[in-house]
């Protein structure tokens, strides 16, 4: 049996599939992805797709190659895995979009042909997009909460306060602790008089890949929510400038691991 393979509809298809299982990947991960990376990975993940089916006659090895070879390239590519479990966190993620997708564009690619399908596909990966980006950025605002904090020094508490972020997952390399971010001149004053030794930690978010954040341990926290307050010892705080709270609610970003 022959089959037509209409190569500009197949890696439309394919570009746009992969461009939506990635977007929703990074939002249940709650990670952001640069447009640049988004797109590299797409590139990737439907050219070498592409190559290996005109190039191998075993469909069982094309898949296994797709699967095992070209997909995780695309995952990999597109957010930059920083370790093994954090790959095959982004990797699982990936799957569940697509097969949620997949029915989807199956039923279209069999129930519309040509322009229609063309159509169809990027109308529905705009609409997927959007509606993921309301659904989970909703979410996320009902999560985000303020809340009282006591800073914890050798010689000082500091009251602040707090806003709990889902969106900040940063991790300390080094010490393998959440980092909270604080407001430069929250700690100031207290890490010039006790002589608090600062540190740099990698970090990366939108429009910046490869930054350094100053970093600062203290001997504790409290999280002042409900009748039984949180303690923390030893966390981490990044030191940022005013702008990052620009709001005003809050001196502190909690971390979202917390």
């Amino acid at each position: 049996m022959g089959y037509e393979l209409y190569a500009d509809i197949w890696f439309l298809t394919n570009f746009t599939m992969d461009g939506i299982a990635l977007f929703a990947a990074g939002k249940l991960m709650r990670q952001r992805i640069s447009i640049g990376r988004l797109l590299l990975g797409c590139l990737v993940g439907t050219c070498g797709s592409g190559a290996l089916f005109l190039w191998m006659d075993d469909y069982f090895w094309y898949q296994a190659l797709v699967h095992l070879a070209v997909n995780p390239a695309m995952v990999f590519l597109c957010f930059r895995s920083r370790g093994a479990r954090e790959f095959f966190e982004q990797w699982a993620a990936a799957y569940v979009a697509v097969f949620l997708l997949g029915g989807v564009l199956e039923w279209c690619a069999g129930a519309f042909h040509g322009e229609r399908h063309i159509a169809l596909c990027l109308s529905g990966a705009f609409s997927a997009c959007l509606l993921s980006e309301k659904l989970l950025s909703g979410r996320g605002r009902r999560a985000e909460t303020v809340c009282d904090v006591l800073l914890v020094t050798r010689e000082k508490n500091i009251s602040a306060k707090g806003f709990y972020d889902t969106g900040n997952l940063l991790v300390d390399p080094f010490v393998g602790r959440p980092v909270h971010i604080v407001r430069k001149d929250v700690l100031a004053g207290q890490i010039e008089k006790e002589g608090l030794p600062v540190r740099l930690i990698p970090f990366h978010s939108l429009g910046e890949e490869n930054g350094l954040l100053e970093a600062v341990t203290l001997e504790g926290m409290y999280v002042m929510r409900g009748k039984r307050p949180l303690y923390l010892e030893n966390p981490v705080f990044g030191i940022a400038e005013a702008p990052l709270f620009q709001d005003g609610r809050c001196d502190v970003i909690l971390n979202g691991r917390l």
